[in-house]
């Protein structure tokens, strides 16, 4: 399998079960379950944006949604 092989494996498997922590409780892995993102850039004006990867509700149920669409059109 090789070093490269091994590593990829590794993170395939990792991000598998980081998602399947994040399904466990409900909230999106983008944002945490918060709803929204801040961009450290702007971090110092407050500004914050609806998370993209949930459209700002904060749940797995609509990130698991979104994410599926996307992936079609890839």
């Amino acid at each position: 399998m090789g070093l490269f092989g091994s590593i990829s494996q590794w993170t395939e498997m990792r991000k598998k079960k980081r998602i399947e922590n994040f399904k466990s409780q409900g909230t999106c892995p983008n944002c945490q379950g918060k709803g929204f993102n801040i961009l450290e850039s702007e971090m110092m004006m407050g500004t914050c944006y609806d998370c993209a990867g949930c459209s700002g509700s904060g749940s797995f149920s609509a990130w698991a949604e979104i994410n599926q669409l996307s992936r079609r059109f890839l």
